[in-house]
């Protein structure tokens, strides 16, 4: 069965930035999102990115493909396209896709799959690495609930269409589903779990909510212990199949507020490309000027990653941003800093006895 250990990391399979980081070496991106748009077509209750307003606007094609393989000439392995907005509204997305293939960058798309058509597909499905459908509720009304929508038979036909064109032309691109455990979609989790089972999905990632510090309308009432949640995260991987994997976050679950490492040292290998340009140094702090390396619109990507305010950025990073009292809980680097800290500050006894 397929490992694609959501919980964990991969940076030691490149050894080579993991040797740099280690020792304190300049380093590239070896990952970038991209955030093609600003606006979206559903209006999700839980949605992290409503402070930022759902803005109609969207990157420059020309300038965004430029990027794209700027980045890769610096060393970049792999885009996901994401963000504050439903990526697919783009209307040059496929281009964004097609530049990475025929640049040897691996790509991704998170989607809510509407706009994941037949038609769509059969252009882009064999350039992808994994596309990752957002699919918040196990039920037709739940789904309507939570993604203020009424789009669920859409997106299901969407993704049966991907699976048989998958299976007929024998791509290897991964389809998989996603859902983000609130109270208001708990009870609907193994309803889920099936229903990825018969369309005939690759996997379903079941992760904890994660509330963004700046996010304004909807406010978790609940952080859910593992405890509280395994019974049905266990009910819900009873389905995985040879082919079918239901992947239960477990550890994100676990140590949603524990964090053993001071600082960041992990930010230099991650960037994002919000809707507008501007390139920031992670996720959360989206929007947050002291965060910002500058804009793919008015730059060229070298001058930004090898730019002042970057170096600037990743000092501050490294050597006194807070994060265990600043940075929200369970952010994307969260496991490549555990590893990093506890190389740099063993705290496991006898490290020479390998």
């Amino acid at each position: 069965m397929a490992n694609f250990d959501f919980d964990g990391h991969k940076l030691f399979y490149q050894y080579e930035t993991s040797y740099k980081l280690l020792t304190d070496q300049a380093v590239d991106p070896v990952y970038v999102e991209y955030s093609p748009v600003g606006s979206c077509n559903h209006r999700c209750t839980f949605c992290a990115y409503d402070y930022i307003g759902y803005q109609s606007r969207r990157l420059d094609t020309q300038k965004t493909i430029a990027s794209i393989k700027a980045f890769g000439k610096l060393g970049c392995k792999a885009m996901l396209f994401a963000g504050e907005g439903e990526p697919l509204i783009h209307p040059d997305i496929d281009d964004f896709i097609i530049t990475c293939y025929d640049n040897k960058i691996d790509s991704a798309i998170y989607t809510n799959g509407v706009l994941f058509t037949p038609k769509r597909a059969d252009k882009i499905l064999d350039k992808l690495t994994f596309v990752r459908v957002s699919f918040n509720a196990g039920t037709k009304e739940n789904y309507n609930e939570i993604h203020k929508s009424d789009d669920f038979e859409k997106v299901v036909e969407n993704l049966k269409y991907a699976v048989k064109l998958k299976k007929e032309k024998n791509i290897q691109t991964d389809i998989g589903l996603q859902i983000v455990v609130i109270p208001e979609n708990l009870h609907t989790i193994v309803d889920l779990a099936k229903i990825g089972r018969e369309i005939g999905v690759d996997y379903l990632a079941i992760k904890p909510f994660v509330q963004h510090n700046d996010q304004e309308g909807y406010q978790f009432s609940k952080n859910f212990s593992l405890q509280e949640v395994e019974s049905i995260l266990d009910e819900a991987e009873q389905y995985s199949t040879k082919e079918y994997k239901v992947i239960a976050r477990k550890e994100a679950f676990r140590k949603y507020h524990d964090r053993s490492y001071d600082h960041c040292l992990a930010l230099p290998i991650f960037s994002v490309v919000l809707s507008d340009g501007n390139v920031y140094s992670c996720g959360p702090y989206l929007n947050n000027s002291d965060y910002c390396y500058g804009n793919i619109h008015e730059q060229s990507v070298e001058e930004i990653m090898h730019g002042d305010k970057r170096k600037k950025i990743l000092d501050f990073a490294k050597n006194r941003l807070d994060c265990k009292g600043e940075c929200m809980p369970n952010c994307r680097l969260d496991a490549i800093n555990r590893s990093l800290w506890e190389l740099k500050n063993p705290t496991l006894k006898h490290i020479n006895f390998i």
